[in-house]
Order: C-alpha cells, then sequence, then structure tokens
C-alpha cells in the first residue's frame, strides 16, 4: 500500500512558537477517580468555561490548540510574582516576549488542577481578543492526564480518568500528542483510493473559528497528488494572531472532494490556505459531532455519521480587521475582483452600517453572511475613497 504522509516536525504553541523547554506538562490533579460534567457558554462561536482560581469565578475560553493562557489582569489579582520571559512568535511569525507563570490552583467544576504553567496576555486590550470578555485559556496541557468529551449540542465537557466512562460509541483513531503542551494531532486521509492514502496530521483546535485551514507548505505537496481542486488564489490578508494581522500574501481556496476524519468521511469540504505551518480543524467540527480526547492512551474518537454531504458554497470575498478597520481580506471570486480589493474598507452590510455599531459587534456579521445567500455590501476603495454598493449573491 502506497502513503503519502505529512507529519509536523516542531513545537506549536496556539500559533505561538517558543525556543525554550518549557514544563507545559507539570501539573496534576488532586482527584484520582474522577468523571466531571461541565456546561459551558457559547460566546460568538467560542467555548467558554467557568473557572474558579483562589475562589474567584473567571471566564476561560477553550482552546485545545493553545496552552494555558491568563490575561495581565488576573495575574494582578493573583499577585503572582515570580516569572519567566520568553520569546514567542505568532502564526504571522510576528515576534515579542511574554511572560510564564505557575499557577497553583485551577477549579474546573469540582476538579482542581495543582502547579500549571501559564503564558501572561494583555486579553483586555487586545483588539480582537477583548470582545469576548475572558480572563484566559484554557489549554490542552491542563488536561495531559485525562479523558476530554466535548459536545457542542450539549453545551458540556466531561473530564474523566477513564474512557470506559464515557462509553464512546465510535472506533478510535491514533492520536499524536506534540510537545510538552501536548497538542493534538491526528491523521485524516485526502483519498479514496485504499491502495494510495494521502494522510495528513492535523491539530484539533477548539479555539479556531470554521472547519479546517491548510498550511501552504501542505497544500504546495498535497496539490501535486490529485486529491484538491483549486478554485481561486487572491492575494491579501485575513488572519490575525496574538501580536496582529497577518503580512498580505497569496492564499489559496480549494475543494477536498474526500475527506476522512475516522470513521466518517465528509464530501466537498471548501477550505483555504494559511500562513500558519499547522493544517488545523476548528470548532465547526462539532456543529457534526462529539469529540473525544484521550490523552491518557492516545486515542481520538468522532462520534458522527458515516457520510456528511457538505453545502457550503465557494466565498465570495474574505473579511478582515485591518487598523481596527472592518475590511476586504480576499477577494475569492473572479467576477469581483475588478470591484473589490485587498484593504477596501467595509461601510455596510446590508443593514448593519460598520460605524454605527460597537466595536465588538462586528464579529457577529460574521454569522449574518455566511447564513445569507444574497446581501448588500457597501466599501470604501482604499485607493480613491470612492464608495460603491454591491450585490453578493452566493
Amino acid at each position: 500500500m502506497n502513503k503519502l504522509y505529512i507529519t509536523l516536525l516542531f513545537l506549536f504553541i496556539s500559533g505561538l512558537v517558543v525556543s525554550q523547554k518549557i514544563a507545559f506538562d507539570q501539573g496534576k490533579i488532586n482527584q484520582k477517580n474522577y468523571y466531571e460534567e461541565i456546561s459551558f457558554e457559547l460566546v460568538n462561536n467560542k467555548i467558554m468555561l467557568p473557572v474558579v482560581i483562589n475562589n474567584k469565578t473567571y471566564r476561560f475560553l477553550l482552546d485545545t490548540g493553545a496552552p494555558n493562557v491568563i490575561s495581565k489582569r488576573v495575574l494582578n489579582e493573583l499577585k503572582i510574582q515570580n516569572s519567566l520571559k520568553i520569546n514567542v512568535s505568532d502564526a504571522n511569525n510576528k515576534s515579542d516576549t511574554m511572560e510564564l507563570v505557575s499557577v497553583n490552583s485551577i477549579q474546573i467544576g469540582k476538579l482542581n488542577f495543582e502547579n500549571n504553567v501559564a503564558l501572561v496576555s494583555d486579553l483586555d486590550n487586545h483588539y480582537i481578543l477583548k470582545c469576548y470578555q475572558m480572563d484566559g485559556f484554557i489549554g490542552s496541557n491542563l488536561f495531559h492526564k485525562s479523558v476530554v468529551k466535548i459536545s457542542l449540542k450539549d453545551k458540556k465537557i466531561i473530564v474523566t480518568n477513564d474512557i470506559k466512562k464515557l462509553n464512546p460509541i465510535s472506533k478510535p483513531s491514533k492520536l499524536q500528542l506534540i510537545g510538552q503542551q501536548k497538542s493534538p494531532y491526528i491523521q485524516v486521509n485526502y483519498s479514496s483510493d485504499k491502495k494510495n492514502r494521502v494522510v495528513e496530521e492535523v491539530l484539533i483546535d477548539t479555539g479556531m473559528d470554521g472547519f479546517f485551514e491548510m498550511s501552504l507548505n501542505a497544500f504546495s505537496i498535497l496539490s501535486k497528488e490529485n486529491v484538491l481542486e483549486e478554485l481561486a488564489r487572491a492575494t491579501g490578508s485575513s488572519g490575525i494572531g496574538l501580536f496582529g494581522s497577518a503580512p498580505e500574501k497569496e492564499q489559496i481556496l480549494f475543494r477536498t472532494p474526500f475527506y476522512k476524519l475516522n470513521q466518517t468521511t465528509f464530501e466537498n469540504l471548501i477550505a483555504n490556505t494559511t500562513d500558519d505551518n499547522n493544517s488545523r480543524i476548528g470548532l465547526d467540527l462539532l456543529n457534526h459531532g462529539d469529540i473525544i480526547i484521550d490523552f491518557i492512551n492516545k486515542k481520538f474518537y468522532f462520534e458522527a455519521i458515516d457520510t456528511i454531504t457538505l453545502t457550503e458554497k465557494p466565498p465570495v470575498y474574505s473579511a478582515t480587521l485591518i487598523d481596527t478597520k472592518y475590511s476586504i481580506g480576499f477577494v475569492w471570486d473572479a467576477a469581483f475582483k475588478d470591484i473589490l480589493n485587498y484593504g477596501d474598507e467595509i461601510i455596510r452590510v446590508d443593514s448593519f452600517i460598520i460605524n454605527e455599531m460597537e466595536f465588538c459587534d462586528v464579529v457577529k456579521i460574521k454569522e449574518f453572511r455566511k447564513n445569507k445567500e444574497s446581501y448588500e455590501l457597501e466599501v470604501k476603495s482604499k485607493e480613491t475613497t470612492e464608495t460603491k454598493t454591491v450585490k453578493i449573491e452566493q
């Protein structure tokens, strides 16, 4: 049997890369035999968990593609003095230093996680992350000695030390845990030919919007295997990292006719490439089934039907924030390339008039655009400041 593998060979930290060896997996759970169900909020397509530190309840984003992160405000409230400065590069290759601290106790439900480390970020003043009004991230390193089930339909996570307590209804696949952060990677197959499998190791990233993004490096390899259908190329930017927006660059919109994850085959998956070094599966996967990440036995379960046909159409454009202005990021549809341009400011999306909205309400427009097949888009040209109204049909 011939196989093409694309594997990961570097340390990844939620779009953050550090060169030092950091003990992200040093923490432990007090309980020995446990099963805990925790309800969560879904805020603008982000899972928010109630977390107790020093008898105060905070709201943390569940992000399996990240390590633990706490805000500077929480750090000041905890009065933690000892910290380590480390150099970090985000997914857009922008660098900065971050503090690393040890947190004595993090309580989720009745579970007490002791002596975990966390990065520190000024989340309250990040121009996007402040909109989620969160106090930190719960990352994959917190659960490195547990089994975690995440159910979007039940708005609940279950944390246990024994997979049998979850009674999984599907067969597992192998799980790779990368680095001390224990980033969870699984194998996906792009070929329906059982004799010539084309597989890649991809990150399960619950902090990521959307269903799937492929690294440019993976695309350059997989595009030679006749398993991808290129739909469009465009130059622009849409990715926003911890340290700012991605640089202007050419990206690719493509379709994968066959995309198999565990026992489930997805048909007609449309996705785009990214500057990130990792191909990633995002939170939208959970719209189709529950996942179980068994960090203890290195197994991954996806509880869904065998075949799922996706009906999403290729996007006309992608939007982003440029200097805090809602703007055109990429123009994918050839019919609009003479009308819309990267950097054009979006003034209105149907009845949403941007300058009359609170800044953080702009994130809600993404769902409107996703669910609306036809709407008006008014933009201001970055070159001439001329405004124009465009009818979007998708």
